[in-house]
């Protein structure tokens, strides 16, 4: 299986624009949790997650506009489903990932969450975290900060 590299994430920062609440709200989730090594796995799973997701929504996008100009018909059926089965399931393990992560978190460090101003632990809309659109907004959000605060 092929790795997904930094230009997926630079593809998705031409899409989504990291959020000073995204951000922050990440540097401290780090901050509070950065001694717990089951925390710092689940936020590595949590990122690697989302980056599966962001190169399977790539590479459907770039072979859909591929395969229209040389597949019809019951060909380009089955490879839209396959790409599509595909970009599901990873999307499904980021939402996956930030629920675990984020129950992790609130029920462990609940009240330095709170001290902090992010009682609601990473996701920063506690109300929308069922949302399958947001999450893969603010995954988005969260990729391209990282890549933006990269050191270089």
């Amino acid at each position: 299986m092929q790795q997904p590299t930094s230009s997926v994430v630079s593809y998705v920062a031409g899409y989504y624009k990291a959020t000073e609440t995204t951000m922050g709200r990440y540097k401290k989730v780090i901050e509070i949790t950065g001694h717990d090594e089951v925390a710092a796995k689940l936020l590595e799973g949590l990122v690697d997650a989302g980056i599966r997701y962001f190169s399977k929504v790539v590479e459907m996008e770039h072979r859909m506009a591929s395969a229209r100009f040389r597949l019809d018909g019951e060909e380009l059926r089955e490879l839209t489903e396959t790409l599509d089965r595909s970009r599901s399931l990873a999307h499904e393990s980021l939402i996956s990932s930030l629920h675990v992560f984020n129950r992790y978190i609130v029920k462990e460090y609940g009240e330095e969450l709170k001290e902090a101003g992010i009682e609601g632990g990473i996701f920063p809309k506690p109300e929308a975290i069922r949302d399958r659109i947001a999450i893969a907004d603010w995954a988005g959000e969260l990729l391209t900060g990282i890549y933006e605060n990269r050191r270089r």
